[in-house]
């Protein structure tokens, strides 16, 4: 048992360890020496648990891509369109910025659709939700109808990728989900004053 036990250790350090390296580096650019290296092993035991870096990357995509499609799945549970689009934006922005697997998973996801020459499926999949939101929230008065849904939504797509891409470093990074709260916090204000 204490075997099974430190190979799921390592696994998990493993992973970790590639989180890191394909957030900061990319698809291309990570390097499997040095992942094998962060966790204080050999690039053999690495293939151990991976038998490829294909292998490993695609650990990364499909939770991502199930974790995005999860934040999309709890919209509509009875909240009111504006509140289930803020916390839409809000969770989003605040799961790149603590999950670390989630970042290298949208990294990745964005490399390989960029190489496909189309959108990613995490952009289109969140325009369609939240076009469908911004034009709910119309409907029920809680957002202006001065501008057409997809303009608005492209905002809100904006702020959150915006957000991600806009951080330099790790540490501005943390501070991206409170700044999308204060944008939250201006369009409430907008919102009273008109």
């Amino acid at each position: 048992m204490a075997k099974q036990e430190r190979a799921a250790r390592t696994h998990e350090r493993f992973l970790d360890a590639s989180a890191d390296e394909f957030a900061r580096h990319g698809y291309a650019g990570a390097n499997l020496q040095r992942i094998a290296s962060q966790v204080g092993m050999t690039k053999g035991a690495l293939y151990a648990h991976f038998p490829s870096k294909d292998a490993l990357a695609a650990v990364f995509t499909s939770a991502f891509d199930e974790a995005w499609r999860d934040l999309l799945r709890k919209i509509g549970d009875g909240h009111p369109p504006l509140a289930t689009l803020r916390c839409v934006t809000v969770g989003f922005v605040h799961q790149m910025h603590t999950d670390l697997r989630f970042r290298a998973g949208l990294r990745l996801a964005y490399e390989e659709a960029l190489a496909r020459g189309s959108a990613p499926e995490v952009v289109t999949g969140l325009s369609a939700a939240l076009t469908r939101l911004v034009g709910e929230a119309q409907d029920q008065k809680e957002l202006a109808a001065t501008h057409s849904p997809e303009l608005t939504s492209s905002l809100f797509l904006s702020l959150i990728f915006g957000s991600y891409h806009s951080a330099p470093s790790e540490a501005s990074l943390a501070h991206s989900t409170q700044q999308v709260r204060q944008v939250w916090q201006l369009l409430a204000v907008g919102d009273t004053a008109a």
